[in-house]
């Protein structure tokens, strides 16, 4: 029995970790001088969770999966997944995108999709964007949310969109809402509706003129 409980502490430590590095590494991309050279440094660091490959033309997407396997196995905790969509469009890192998502097999697990597009400055499109996706006050979607911006997106929105919750990982009951796992965008304002904490381009003028919750 001790044992057992030594394997498993030792295993939501792992599990944490590794959420909150995965999450930490990848966000940061945007911040470095050569993003490709750094997002190909990181699929070679991380071979040995790469699951697939899908390639058109000059685009591939390179797909990872992270799991917390190392406690979910012994039903401390929920199933969770963070996978992680590299695309290279040649050799230049093109986009992004980090599925979150908590408490698997369970109805409505909830799941968080966070996108983030490179791009020049002044290119076109402009790269400066920012969805959310639900947006407004009271939205009655709380298991399912998303998150896309462009490169050229404020430090706040960046930062904001980046915060995904690692406790998530080794939550006992997982987490049951994409408020716990990105808190930094939605609130839960009652038992099955959000409320965005951020602005959303999508915002129509009624959504733009209330205040957002605290």
């Amino acid at each position: 029995m001790l044992l057992l409980c030594v394997v498993v502490i030792g295993g939501a430590l792992f599990a944490r970790h590794q959420a909150n590095t995965i999450i930490t590494e990848f966000s940061s991309l945007d911040t470095l001088s050569d993003p490709s050279a750094a997002a190909n440094a990181l699929m070679r660091q991380y071979r040995n969770h790469f699951v697939d490959k899908n390639c058109q033309s000059s685009l591939c997407q390179y797909q990872f999966l992270f799991t917390n396997k190392a406690i979910s196995t012994f039903r401390v905790v929920p199933r969770a997944e963070i996978r992680v969509y590299v695309t290279m469009n040649h050799a230049a890192l093109s986009i992004v995108n980090l599925e979150y998502t908590s408490a698997i097999f369970k109805a409505d697990s909830p799941i968080v999709g966070v996108q983030e597009d490179f791009c020049r400055v002044g290119g076109v499109p402009p790269c400066d964007y920012f969805y959310i996706d639900p947006h407004g006050r009271n939205v009655l979607k709380t298991w399912n949310g998303s998150v896309m911006f462009g490169q050229m997106a404020t430090m706040e929105q960046r930062r904001a969109a980046w915060a995904l919750n690692p406790d998530c990982f080794t939550a006992r009951r997982g987490c049951s809402n994409i408020t716990e796992l990105l808190p930094t965008i939605w609130k839960l304002t009652s038992p099955g509706a959000v409320s965005s904490r951020m602005r959303s381009m999508a915002d129509s003028i009624s959504d733009a003129s209330q205040p957002l919750p605290e």
